[in-house]
C-alpha cells in the first residue's frame, strides 16, 4: 500500500505527516534536518513506496536530493499555487504538512518543474556571477561617492578602465577617504578576478552546445545570456506553446475580468525573474541593431513609453526563441523574429 506524506520544511528541523491512500493518520511528528533522522522516521513505514510532497523555497534542494536518496519519490510543490488552494485561518506547521499530504493524496498538489543536476548547477554558477557583479556595481558606486566628497570626476568615458583606475589610484585624498579609495580598488580586482574565472567556465560550458550556437545567432544574446535562458527554461520540452512560455518568464499581460469589464493589469511577474530580466536587458541590445524588434519597440515607443514598448519587444524575442529551441531549428535574422529556418539535416 502506498504511503504520502507531507513535510513542512524549516532551517533546523521538519514537520511529517503520513498517511495512506484512504487518509487514515499513519506517522507524524517533528524530525531534525538529517539524514539519520529522517532514515528512522521512514522506517515505520515498512518498506512501503511513500511520495513526499515538498514545498518549494530556497533550502528544499538538499532535502529533495536527501529524500530521493532515501528511497521516496518527491513532488516539489508551487508554493504560490498550494498558498491559494489551501489557505486556512488556522495556521500551524502540523497543519501545513497535513495539507500538503492531501493535496498529494487527491492528486491536486501544484508541482514546480525540478531540473536536473546539471541545469541546477548550472544555475548556481551564472546566479553566482551575477551576484559578484552587483557587488561590483556596489563597490563602483562607493568609489563615485568618495571623489564625489572632493569635488572630482574621474577622466574619460570609463572611470574603472585601466586608465580611470590608474588615475583614481594616484588622487590625492584625506587618510579615510584614501582608504576607503584603496580598499575599493582591492575588491574592484579581487571581484574582476572571480567573474573573469566564472566566465572562462562559461565559455568552456557553451562550446560545442548546439543550443548555445543558435540562440548567440539571435541579435542582442551573448554567450552569458544564451546559458542563462537555457539554464532557466530546461527543458523546452514541456512548454507545449509558446505562450506557455511567455507566461512562465512573467512577461504575459495580466488580465482582471470581472461580469463585463476587462482591465490590464501590467506583466504578471510570476515566475522566472531571471529569464525575465536577462530577457529585457538582450532586449535592449537588439532594439540598437536594424531589424524587426526594432522597428517593433519603435512602432510602440510613441505611444506606451520605452518600458513598455522594452517588455513588448521582451515578449517577442522570446516568442522566436521558443521556436529556435523547441523545434530545433536554426534561428534567421533575415526574415523576421519569431521565424526560422529549418537547419540542413
Amino acid at each position: 500500500m502506498p504511503y504520502y506524506a507531507g513535510l513542512d520544511l524549516h532551517k533546523s528541523m521538519s514537520v511529517l505527516v503520513v498517511k495512506d491512500a484512504q487518509g487514515h493518520l499513519v506517522h507524524q511528528g517533528r524530525v531534525p534536518n538529517d539524514p539519520v533522522a529522517l532514515q528512522q522516521f521512514f522506517e515505520i513505514c515498512n518498506d512501503q513506496p511513500v511520495t513526499v510532497a515538498l514545498e518549494a523555497t530556497t533550502n528544499c534542494t538538499w532535502m529533495y536530493d536527501t529524500l530521493e536518496q532515501l528511497g521516496c519519490t518527491v513532488k516539489l510543490a508551487h508554493p504560490l499555487k498550494v498558498r491559494a488552494i489551501a489557505s486556512a485561518r488556522i495556521k500551524t506547521d502540523r497543519i501545513d504538512a497535513g495539507i500538503l499530504c492531501d493535496l498529494l493524496r487527491g492528486d491536486l498538489l501544484p508541482t514546480s518543474y525540478v531540473p536536473p543536476p546539471p541545469i541546477r548547477a548550472l544555475r548556481e554558477l551564472l546566479r553566482h556571477r551575477m551576484r559578484l557583479v552587483k557587488d561590483r556595481v556596489r563597490v563602483k558606486n562607493r568609489l563615485t561617492t568618495v571623489l564625489t566628497k572632493v569635488n572630482l570626476v574621474a577622466p574619460g568615458t570609463d572611470s574603472f578602465g585601466v586608465k580611470g583606475r590608474a588615475w583614481l589610484a594616484t588622487v590625492a585624498l584625506t587618510p579615510m577617504l584614501a582608504w576607503q579609495r584603496d580598499d575599493g580598488l582591492a575588491q574592484l580586482a579581487f571581484l574582476d578576478q572571480h567573474i573573469t574565472r566564472i566566465d572562462r567556465q562559461l565559455r568552456l560550458l557553451a562550446k560545442g552546445d548546439s543550443s548555445v550556437v543558435r540562440l548567440t545567432a539571435i541579435p542582442g544574446i551573448g554567450v552569458f545570456s544564451a546559458l542563462l535562458i537555457l539554464a532557466e527554461i530546461g527543458d523546452i520540452q514541456r512548454f507545449p506553446s509558446a505562450k506557455q512560455l511567455v507566461s512562465y518568464s512573467g512577461l504575459a499581460p495580466g488580465i482582471y475580468q470581472s461580469a463585463g469589464t476587462r482591465h490590464g493589469r501590467g506583466i504578471t511577474r510570476q515566475g522566472s525573474r531571471y529569464l525575465r530580466w536577462i530577457l529585457v536587458e538582450d532586449a535592449q541590445h537588439a532594439i540598437r541593431r536594424p531589424g524587426p524588434l526594432r522597428t517593433t519597440y519603435q512602432r510602440l515607443v510613441r505611444g506606451k513609453g520605452h518600458g513598455k514598448a522594452l517588455v513588448a519587444v521582451a515578449r517577442k524575442l522570446l516568442v522566436g526563441i521558443y521556436a529556435v529551441l523547441h523545434d530545433g531549428q536554426a534561428f534567421c535574422p533575415v526574415e523576421s523574429y519569431g521565424t526560422v529556418q529549418r537547419s540542413p539535416a
